[in-house]
């Protein structure tokens, strides 16, 4: 009798402390509407000495056995990267004060990522504010790992600041999937 009284006391303190630990995790990625909010506070107040913006894509022509994830993508050797800094996202503020939360309409039917193409907003403490994935089923994007619909503004913003190279790589994946 003993034995079922101390069960029955521990159990809920037990199942306490592991909603709690499961509560806290995924904490990494921040919601897209919040980091949103972030990004457009920080543009608003013209604060992009502190900001960069990190963009990792692969050819058009580099097959994949299996679709990437972000992380494969980053650590490719096919990968190329190519780094913004203040200035360059001080020229092109009107593009990036488009990036607000009416872009986030997530998808009906969830995908599976494919990490062709892939750009990240970072503090200079190296601190993400938000991420965008591209693509999923239907042209899905992945913003903070959120799925949701396509949307221009996410390909308008980096255009500008890619290399000939990465414009050439934007405009063939683009005209692929039209063409799908």
């Amino acid at each position: 009798m003993n034995l079922q009284k101390r069960i029955i006391i521990r159990f809920p303190i037990l199942m306490l402390l592991a909603v709690t630990i499961l509560a806290s995790c995924g904490g990494n990625n921040m919601r897209p509407e919040k980091a949103l909010n972030s990004f457009s506070k920080l543009i608003e107040n013209k604060n992009l000495d502190d900001l960069s913006l990190t963009i990792y894509y692969i050819s058009p022509s580099i097959l994949t056995r299996a679709p990437l994830s972000v992380d494969g993508l980053i650590n490719s050797s096919h990968v190329h990267k190519e780094v913004a800094n203040g200035s360059s996202l001080e020229e092109h503020i009107d593009l990036l004060n488009q990036l607000s939360n009416d872009v986030l309409i997530p998808v009906e039917n969830k995908s599976r990522i494919d990490a062709r193409f892939y750009y990240v907003f970072e503090t200079k403490k190296n601190r993400k504010i938000f991420d965008v994935s591209m693509w999923g089923n239907d042209n899905s994007i992945f913003v903070n790992g959120l799925e949701v619909q396509e949307d221009d503004i996410f390909y308008d913003v980096v255009m500008p600041l890619l290399s000939e190279d990465g414009v050439k790589a934007l405009e063939t994946y683009l005209n692929r999937e039209k063409q799908e």
